[in-house]
């Protein structure tokens, strides 16, 4: 198995990602159920194909993909996919894909986008905390993604709360629907960034001598963890729900955002360039 093979199959995938949303389009506006029906089918064969890609990968890299940038885009969209079907049992709703999958498809064309090769793994990296320390960043960031597009869908279908015939109202969840799915998807994805934190601290002391350094990525993903607990705060001791929890989320996507791609410009030992930690 080479690393090509892998990225074909991933090019694979990506195209069964943009038929999928493309579906869960169709789905939303036409309510047509054999169509969402397709969407899942699509999602799930693309996840498959996915999994494939990462799978050859690993093999031909002799270590999980969890090294370079594109390694990391493609095991978070990854990630993503896998929550995002998580949900949808859970939910027995294909209502959230139409929100969603855009999200995977760009990640997705991102990582099409990127250079492919095998990157050398740097001392510092052969370390056990590495593995758990990246998938509870996929995890987490999966989990933030999610919220974030259903957050969006709050803010629409609240436009249209007291007109219950509108066209966005007779097609998104409820409101109380979309703001207790954000909440649990925000409280595992603050479960796995704080044990993200932890494991990266852990690391940090067997690479670098030192728990904590204020690295641009530290600092950022600190703040990223800050917005989610206020988050958790504001709801369990305030009452904040709805439109100033949706904002906030907003917010803290943001800030995910940046932590994972903006900090590179600004260099340190957790940019790609450097080290290709995700952390």
């Amino acid at each position: 198995m080479t690393v090509s093979t892998g990225a074909v199959l991933f090019q694979v995938a990506f195209g069964v990602y943009l038929a999928a949303t493309v579906c869960y389009a169709i789905h939303l506006i036409g309510r047509r159920a054999s169509v969402g029906k397709a969407a899942t089918i699509l999602l799930a064969g693309g996840w498959l194909l996915h999994t494939g890609s990462l799978v050859v990968r690993t093999i031909a890299a002799s270590r999980p993909p969890f090294l370079n940038l594109y390694e990391y885009v493609l095991s978070l969209t990854w990630g993503v996919v896998l929550v995002y079907l998580v949900l949808e049992w859970k939910t027995k709703s294909r209502d959230f894909g139409a929100f969603t999958m855009p999200l995977v498809t760009l990640f997705a064309y991102l990582a099409v986008r990127l250079p492919t090769e095998v990157n050398p793994t740097m001392p510092a990296l052969r370390s056990i905390w590495r593995v758990p320390h990246i998938a509870t960043a996929i995890l987490a960031y999966a989990s933030f993604g999610i919220a974030f597009g259903l957050s969006v869908m709050y803010l629409i279908r609240e436009r249209g709360q007291g007109n219950e015939k509108s066209f966005w109202a007779t097609r998104l969840p409820a409101l109380k629907i979309l703001d207790q799915t954000v909440y649990r998807l925000i409280a595992f994805g603050f479960v796995m960034q704080t044990a993200l934190l932890i494991t990266g601290a852990v690391w940090a002391q067997f690479a670098w001598g030192r728990y904590w350094g204020w690295d641009p990525k530290e600092t950022w993903a600190l703040i990223t963890w800050l917005i989610y607990a206020v988050f958790l705060h504001t709801r369990t001791t305030m009452g904040w729900k709805g439109r100033k929890s949706a904002i906030m989320i907003i917010i803290g996507f943001a800030a995910m955002i940046f932590t994972l791609f903006g900090v590179n410009a600004l260099g340190g030992l957790h940019s790609y360039g450097n080290m290709g930690s995700a952390g």
